[in-house]
This record gives structure tokens, sequence and C-alpha cells, in this order.
């Protein structure tokens, strides 16, 4: 998982770190519990499709989570597209 990984993937003079769903509960761990960070987490998809339902009155929580998915978005394209060019697309093999 991930969420394991976590300390590994943070080098030490983050201001804030922003994950998708997978990460949800990372503050609450012992090895993140003490670090001073704004943590932008996304909401699992079915929290939020119960939120769109009433979009009047979940207005600033919809709201959030498209920001938080905007910022994610901006930062993993241009890793997707370096992906390519260097040849780490994944590959489907076919007869296995």
């Amino acid at each position: 998982h991930d969420l394991n990984q976590i300390t590994e993937l943070m080098h030490g003079d983050e201001t804030f770190v922003s994950a998708d769903s997978g990460y949800r509960g990372v503050e609450k761990r012992e090895e993140t519990k003490n670090k001073k960070l704004d943590w932008l987490i996304a909401e699992m998809p079915s929290k939020v499709r119960k939120w769109k339902k009433h979009p009047r009155i979940n207005k600033t929580p919809i709201n959030t989570e498209y920001i938080k998915a905007s910022i994610r978005a901006k930062v993993e394209h241009p890793f997707r597209i370096l992906k390519c060019q260097f040849g780490f697309r994944k590959v489907a093999y076919k007869g296995l």
C-alpha cells in the first residue's frame, strides 16, 4: 500500500501534502503525527457522490474537492508526459 511508504515519499521540507483518497488517515499515523503540514487528502469518491446529490447544502466541501483535484492534476500531468517519453507506459501482455 502507498500509505505504508509515505515517509519515504516525503523529503522533509514540505509545507503541504496533496494526495488521493488512498492516503486517508495518514495524518493520524505515528510517523507523521508530529509533522506540521497541511494535508490535502481527497475524500472517497462515494462520499463526494453523496455530497453532489445535495449541491446547495454541500457547496463548500464539493468546491474543496475540486481544488484538491486541480492541484493533483497539475502535478500528475507532467509526470505522465515524462513517463511516456521515456517508455514507462503500462503494457498489457497478451496470453498471460
